[in-house]
């Protein structure tokens, strides 16, 4: 896949979307929280496409994308959102590479402190702690993927994982399924 053609899938995957929780509830807050994101990376990705910042526009892409299916897991909007493959993902001819290592070795540290600065917050007796438990899978299993690559110096479906499983992280901080401890910096939520 072109890295064009998951622009394209990720702006195709929001419109129309809807929340499902009734205006003036937490959830829909937080499902309007959470779409802004989205909507704030895809914004982003556009801007850094426009300047030629390929590394950066797929960062971005990565970001909205995990935020987005982390909403669409916790039941926050009905719409079907696509699984991504970023070892599908191919980057056109002409990008910085130096930029692509360097943000991916970042990238790889600052989700190394980030997933070591949190626990899961609701109780075991919670339904949200299933919800904890799935959404710290999600993020370390694009972490794993992500370090697998990087050995194999295969950096641009790195840093997708990287930046997808970023954004399930922020997503469920911002919901309260997740406790941070420290390194409070690397998170979008203010604290």
């Amino acid at each position: 896949m072109l890295l064009s053609e998951y622009h394209i899938l990720l702006k195709e995957s929001v419109k129309g979307i809807t929340l499902i929780n009734p205006e003036g509830s937490p959830y829909h807050a937080l499902g309007t929280e959470i779409l802004e994101m989205v909507f704030s990376y895809l914004q982003d990705s556009d801007f850094f496409l426009k300047n030629g910042d390929i590394v950066n526009h797929y960062a971005s892409l990565g970001y909205a994308h995990g935020w987005l299916i982390a909403g669409s897991y916790l039941g926050l909007y009905k719409k079907p959102v696509p699984a991504i493959v970023f070892s599908d993902v191919t980057f056109p001819d002409q990008y910085n590479q130096e930029h692509l290592l360097e943000k991916t070795r970042r990238y790889h540290m600052m989700l190394t402190n980030a997933i070591q600065s949190v626990s899961p917050f609701p109780g075991t007796g919670s339904p949200l702690a299933l919800a904890a438990a799935k959404s710290l899978h999600e993020v370390h299993d694009s972490f794993s993927r992500a370090e697998k690559l990087i050995k194999d110096n295969q950096f641009i479906p790195a840093l997708g994982y990287l930046c997808y499983g970023y954004g399930w992280l922020d997503t469920v901080v911002r919901a309260g399924l997740i406790q941070v401890h420290a390194n409070f910096n690397l998170f979008t939520t203010e604290f």
